[in-house]
């Protein structure tokens, strides 16, 4: 690291007179005077807080077996060059691309060679540490889960072990040029040819063709294809197929099949997006995923056993969404408290320093609402993980599918909502680290860019709350018959309370804020159901559209708020007094700016009233100030290493300046004096310079 207080590299002092450096020297004690190592300030940071980080740490990563493999995970990249990140934000789109493919190739290496019990595990922790999506995750993410959930037996037996081994590779392509989000629009067909028991794929239109598919650009040997099945001149909508797209000898484009890249994005630029047209490609019957649906020989079609028991994959993926949104969060969250810790700016004191910025009222109220929501979403992330895992217990063992409507609405909702917030969440720490916070070395545009697309992809975030809508007009319609609705729209049982409780004992007692959260959520439900009286349904979603993607966000965030209160009950069993008090601080925060930053909904049907809605604005303020101490300790129990944060502004040691200062002098920019196109377009006219004599 660079000697910081010599004015310039030891070298420099060389060409210096003893003189010079005599007459400058007060001048770099004046300076000195007022600088507090960053370093120290992080130190005391830490020392100040009111609980051991350490012990949150085990709690959220789910106790000590959970946390020494995630720290075997990272040594083992650490110390190993194929993994190095130092220099990702310097590489052009095509070397990003080979470096991360190569990686995550290595990955499955690495997970062998760790020879860990749960290699699933470590696989998934080491994906997450490499922290940037590449040619292989829809292969992962998305290809072989659908193998997994739509293939039958004998489909799974044929593909999942060349998947496994890489022998395919292969995406999933549902997206097209003129269809996203509306499944039934899709233009690409399978045709039945019951001579041949063949398919025929074709894009008849400019706007069937597929795009935007991660790995088909440039990695996938094969795709899962969403296109309308057309058999005995009927059209049954999307179904999947597995479609050869590349030759295995040279990867060239089979007959028929035109495929490429996209180009570069916002982010996300190690993904080789792609587009892929079919020109008359036939594929065997057999190609068609029929764990569900089947077409027998003759051109049958078989529809499911349970109208949307394919939609498994896409309830896999949101769910998947919404966990990662408390990761990327946390990221964001780390960087911006650490490096608001230990950068000092105006408001001289009377002993010559700088103020922190996290001292100011505006930093915390900016930084630490977010640090409660990232706290929220990781135990909403945990409720998902739970919801998803007991449906695909029940209907893999028993064909139970009972719980997907509850599963489907839980997580469109969600991956909504979560993602809306991490993605704001992530521009509001870049900003609160100031012009520094623009740099790639800050570690958050980069993470911001690559993660923006999580409120597009798996469809779009407005249509997404509408399909929760739904599911709690039907809640709301069994409420008002008599029927008690069930799992997390049994509130819509509940009787309406005209008046809150809040501030009764006292402002931040978790029990009101609960209450005011659903009261507001059923209300809306119950207003935006009513205003639909005479029409159908597709009428009223249409005419009410914004009434009821409100009614939505109020669900999630009362959904959020229920998991974030569970999560801090449960911890009373496992963390000592003083941590419980830390997220019971957290827990309270979080309520009381959900509801500051709503008030409007809150006061518009006289729930709240003008003295409780001031109660609520003074305790936010209380609150800031003491969760002030304990602001760095944590961002620390996320335990989120240095690999992973790849940050120069957010680093463990907070030795921000050095770390900024050192990491620029590996820029390709930096190789060499003159820059790009110096001899054609500067030095020409550089060099008629002729400095005045002194």
């Amino acid at each position: 690291m660079l000697s910081r207080h010599l004015g310039g590299e030891d070298t420099s002092l060389k060409r210096v007179d003893e003189r010079t450096l005599e007459l400058q020297k007060k001048s770099s004690e004046k300076i000195l005077h007022a600088v507090v190592e960053p370093l120290d300030d992080l130190r005391r940071e830490r020392a100040r807080a009111t609980f051991e980080s350490h012990e949150l740490d085990l709690y959220l990563v789910g106790g000590e077996k959970e946390y020494q493999l995630r720290k075997r995970c990272v040594e083992a990249l650490k110390s190993d060059p194929a993994f190095n990140k130092h220099d990702r934000y310097f590489l052009t789109r095509e070397q990003l691309y080979e470096r991360t493919l190569t990686m995550q190739f290595n990955i499955g290496k690495k997970v062998m060679q760790m020879g860990e019990a749960n290699p699933l595990a470590a696989g998934k922790l080491l994906r997450e540490l490499v922290d940037e999506p590449g040619g292989l995750d829809l292969h992962v993410g998305m290809f072989i889960p659908t193998l997994q959930g739509q293939g039958d037996a004998e489909q799974q037996k044929y593909w999942l072990p060349l998947s496994y081994s890489g022998t395919v590779i292969g995406t999933y392509a549902q997206t097209e040029l003129g269809h996203g989000t509306f499944l039934r629009g899709l233009e690409t067909t399978a045709t039945y040819d019951g001579q041949t028991e063949e398919w025929i794929i074709h894009s008849p239109t400019i706007t069937a063709t597929k795009w935007w598919p991660g790995g088909l650009g440039k990695t996938s040997s094969h795709a899962v294809v969403m296109a309308r099945l057309f058999t005995q001149g009927k059209d049954h909508g999307p179904h999947a197929f597995v479609v050869q797209i590349r030759s295995p000898e040279d990867h060239s484009p089979l007959p028929g099949v035109i495929v490429g890249d996209i180009g570069n994005k916002m982010g996300y630029n190690a993904v080789d997006n792609g587009f892929l047209r079919f020109d008359h490609v036939r594929v065997p019957r057999r190609h068609m995923l029929m764990k569900h649906s089947k077409v027998e020989p003759d051109g049958t079609y078989r529809p499911p056993p349970v109208a949307k028991a394919s939609y498994g994959t896409m309830v896999y993926v949101r769910s998947d969404i919404v966990m990662n949104a408390a990761l990327y969060l946390k990221k964001g969250l780390t960087i911006a408290i650490r490096y608001n810790a230990v950068r000092r700016q105006s408001n001289v004191k009377p002993d010559g320093l700088e103020t922190q910025v996290l001292d100011y009222q505006h930093s915390q109220r900016t930084l630490f609402p977010l640090l409660a929501t990232a706290y929220a979403f990781h135990f909403t992330g945990e409720f998902m993980r739970r919801m998803y895992y007991q449906f695909e217990k029940a209907s893999r063992k028993n064909g139970d599918f009972s719980a997907l409507p509850e599963l489907h609405a839980t997580s469109s909702g969600l991956k909504a909502w979560c993602t809306w917030k991490t993605k704001d969440g992530l521009e509001t720490a870049r900003l609160a680290c100031g012009g520094h916070g623009y740099m790639h070395l800050s570690g958050i545009p980069h993470t911001a860019a690559n993660y923006a697309p999580q409120a597009t992809y798996e469809g779009d975030n407005n249509v997404l709350c509408l399909q929760t809508a739904r599911y709690l007009l039907k809640a709301a319609r069994m409420a008002a018959s008599g029927e008690a609705p069930t799992g997390n729209a049994v509130y819509l049982a509940a009787p309406a309370r005209p008046r809150s409780a809040l501030g009764q004992r006292h402002v931040r007692d978790i029990g009101p804020c609960v209450a005011a959260f659903e009261h507001r959520a059923a209300r809306l439900v119950r207003d935006a159901a009513a205003g639909m009286a005479g029409m159908s349904d597709d009428e009223g979603f249409q005419r009410l559209m914004i009434d009821w993607i409100k009614a939505s966000k109020a669900h999630c965030a009362y959904v959020v708020l229920r998991n974030f209160m569970q999560g801090v009950q449960e911890a009373q069993a496992k963390c000592s007094p003083p941590t419980c008090a830390a997220l019971q601080r957290l827990l309270a925060l979080h309520a009381l700016t959900g509801i500051e930053e709503d008030l409007g909904d809150f006061l518009e049907d006289g729930f709240l009233d003008r003295a409780q809605a001031a109660a609520v604005h003074g305790e936010v303020l209380a609150l800031l100030g003491e969760l002030r101490p304990d602001a760095v300790a944590l961002v620390d129990a996320f335990g989120l290493d240095d690999y992973f944060l790849n940050s120069a502004l957010g680093a463990g040691d907070g030795d921000v300046y050095a770390r900024c200062y050192d990491w620029v002098q590996t820029a390709p920019m930096n190789k060499s004096d003159q820059g790009p196109g110096y001899e054609k377009l500067l030095r020409p006219r550089l060099s008629r310079f002729a400095p005045q004599p002194h």
